[in-house]
């Protein structure tokens, strides 16, 4: 999209825009540090309000489709990928610093999930999570194989929570 187009867009002229952003890639980060922020409070929101690990991914995902629609979409992402790679691993950062935060606090160090989670070693679980959330819940990863997120974390987490063996008869 050139600078022309992206006034068209807003409703504004291009002298307005270049008054508030100098190129499109100050445009571009201003949005991603917008999204972060509001995803960084909103997943704090949550996280202070529920506890169960199965609770706090069902209203990850719908902050995720939330707060996320504008820029979690394929084409986007892959913009990103390709063209601004930076960015790119600045969202990563975020995504993969967020979820260790998460897994470490909600999952293995809150006292009620005691209930909730088997007596395995808490290093391993939560390496094995955190690398299938950088190796599966991975934009890239999903774009390439033309998954939806919310579909790759839904199954990520019922991987997680039932494995992938079916119950005996």
């Amino acid at each position: 999209m050139t600078m022309d187009e992206l006034a068209a867009e807003s409703g504004m002229s291009k002298r307005t825009l270049y008054r508030y952003f100098r190129s499109k890639d100050e445009i571009i980060e201003a949005t991603l540090d917008k999204y972060m922020a509001e995803m960084a409070s909103k997943i704090e929101e949550f996280v202070e309000a529920y506890h169960k690990p199965d609770e706090i991914v069902a209203h990850m995902l719908l902050i995720l489709h939330q707060v996320g629609s504008r820029i979690i979409n394929p084409l986007v992402l892959d913009d990103l990928r390709r063209h601004y790679p930076h960015y790119w691993k600045k969202i990563d950062d975020f995504r993969m610093k967020k979820a260790e935060n998460i897994i470490k606090s909600k999952f293995f160090l809150d006292e009620r999930n005691k209930n909730y989670i088997r007596d395995l070693n808490p290093r391993i679980i939560m390496t094995a999570i955190l690398a299938s959330v950088q190796a599966v819940a991975n934009p890239e990863f999903i774009i390439t194989n033309g998954l939806t997120f919310e579909d790759t974390i839904t199954q990520l987490m019922e991987f997680f929570q039932y494995g992938i063996m079916k119950k005996e008869s």
